[in-house]
């Protein structure tokens, strides 16, 4: 029983733990593997328990090396979307509130209130500085000429 504890003892200091890679897998795997159950999608399972295993390998592995640079690669590339999509739904969530247009010099995303009418804006970026019409709120009276 003790060399059993201490393989395990031994196997939990060389290696590096659970990463954002890993974690993704295993999340990834933990949702297909739902998606799958739920929609009857039982060809694929074999995917989901790939995964699992590639994670706890990665998870259990010696080489931390080798694992820090593939997660470092995973961090490159998935990174840019998750903000992305960050930024995408925050925008969702804010468009009655707020209009969003880029800059005409930089490109850079302005944000700006609505119902404000004419207003001078300032690119904090390039200081490029221009007047934007924003949707202003509804006319409550009409005047007769």
């Amino acid at each position: 029983m003790s060399e059993i504890r201490n393989f395990f003892h031994e196997l939990k200091r060389k290696s590096g733990g659970i990463d954002d890679f890993s974690f993704f897998l295993l999340a990834t795997a933990l949702f297909l593997a739902i998606f799958m159950a739920l929609f009857g999608f039982n060809r694929f399972l074999l995917l989901t328990w790939i995964l699992v295993f590639v994670a706890y390998w990665r998870m259990f592995s010696s080489n931390r090396a080798k694992r820090a640079q593939e997660n470092q690669m995973f961090i490159k590339h998935f990174y840019p979307i998750k903000s992305n999509v960050i930024n995408f739904s925050r925008r969702l969530r804010r468009q009655d509130t707020y209009l969003y247009f880029p800059c005409k010099t930089c490109r850079q995303q302005l944000r700006i209130p609505k119902k404000t009418g004419h207003i001078k804006v300032t690119c904090p970026k390039c200081k490029h500085g221009f007047v934007k019409k924003t949707i202003r709120g509804h006319i409550k009276s009409f005047r007769r000429s």
